[in-house]
């Protein structure tokens, strides 16, 4: 999360700070839900003084909940990213999309949480910022578009892209109900066979 954390014209001390506050907070809505996620919560969490050194670095709670948001987003992506080739056909690149997430969700659980806490937590109709709009295209909406294009492209059969990308989300969020139970878990295995249903479930 550095690169997104650091900002810009912000001394390292600044972009330390924020970090520290960012992760608390991740914590801190894993933990207790994103209706509980108070200042002082948070502040408790990183070891702070004040509520004040949150509203210093961030404003509002709102600036502090987007800023997170978008902190997990880019750990995520880049996780994914490294992990899914570019250059590989459509069904190759569902396949390791696949496996690259189920790994993220296991490797960092707490993020994953904050991420569904966040976006389940606050509604647009309250006039603030679209978080749930933000999450439910991360988790949803980039899988459909791939599916879309997919069948498009005549590498994918014919199906509901949209009940299609909702099914391989759930899945994928089992992962992490499933390693909490069970720490001896095989990821990359339980992966590689949602992985491997679902590339029989999509294609043409």
């Amino acid at each position: 999360m550095d690169e997104f954390v650091r900002g810009a014209g912000l001394t390292a001390t600044e972009a330390a700070r924020r970090a520290q506050i960012i992760e608390a907070t991740i914590d801190t809505v894993a933990e207790l839900g994103y209706g509980r996620a108070s200042f002082a919560r948070i502040v408790e969490r990183a070891g702070l003084s004040s509520t004040r050194m949150i509203s210093y670095h961030f404003g509002t709670r709102d600036d502090l909940m987007m800023a997170t948001l978008g902190a997990v987003i880019d750990a995520y992506d880049r996780f994914v990213t490294e992990r899914t080739p570019v250059d590989a056909g459509r069904a190759a690149m569902l396949r390791a999309q696949i496996e690259a997430e189920a790994a993220f969700l296991t490797a960092h659980p707490r993020s994953a949480r904050a991420l569904v806490e966040i976006g389940a937590g606050a509604r647009t109709e309250d006039g603030g910022p679209p978080f749930e709009l933000v999450t439910r295209d991360l988790r949803v909406g980039r899988l459909e578009r791939q599916l879309l294009q997919g069948q498009r492209e005549g590498v994918f059969g014919e199906f509901d892209a949209a009940v299609m990308a909702m099914a391989i989300r759930q899945a994928l969020d089992g992962v992490v109900v499933r390693s909490a139970r069970d720490p001896d878990l095989d990821v990359g295995a339980y992966g590689r066979e949602l992985a491997g249903l679902f590339d029989r479930a999509t294609r043409a």
